[in-house]
């Protein structure tokens, strides 16, 4: 298992470390297809698309410990969306597994829990305890959710 693998919402969508960079890829990614993971979203600056053989690969580069832009969130939720249609499961990778990672559960749980920011990202670290989502990255979820919070809406 990844040590860095845990699920945001069970059976849905997970986040963890690149495969293979704290052990053996190919016993990664055997982790995750016995999880009934197909899809893997890669958020490194580089592609490792044909590292992950038999998966759906997608990659949203985004610069280590910088914030994606309003494109990459959207980018992002409307793949994820895309697959959740099809009922895949999918995991979500950075290089460590922290930061990027992390922000992205945090705009899906944004768009599919209807919650704020701030309570997307508690929600991912009480699932993720490894987490190290800069101030900038926050800022940019802030920003992001106020321009998508009108086609929202949110529950109390």
């Amino acid at each position: 298992m990844p040590e860095r693998f845990s699920w945001v919402v069970d059976g849905v969508i997970a986040g963890m470390e690149r495969p293979g960079l704290l052990g053996s890829r190919e016993d990664d990614l055997e982790f995750l297809r016995g999880e009934g993971i197909e899809v893997i979203i890669n958020l490194e600056e580089r592609e490792h698309a044909s590292d992950y053989e038999g998966f759906i690969v997608k990659h949203i580069p985004v610069n280590d410990f910088k914030a994606p832009g309003f494109e990459d969130f959207e980018e992002f939720i409307a793949f994820v969306n895309g697959q959740l249609a099809r009922r895949r499961r999918i995991a979500v990778h950075c290089y460590a597994g922290m930061g990027r990672t992390n922000l992205m559960l945090a705009c899906f749980l944004i768009h599919h829990m209807r919650i704020d920011p701030g309570t997307a990202l508690e929600a991912v670290k009480m699932r993720r305890p490894f987490h190290l989502v800069t101030w900038q990255q926050e800022e940019a979820l802030r920003d992001y959710f106020f321009m998508i919070r009108d086609s929202l809406v949110l529950l109390e």
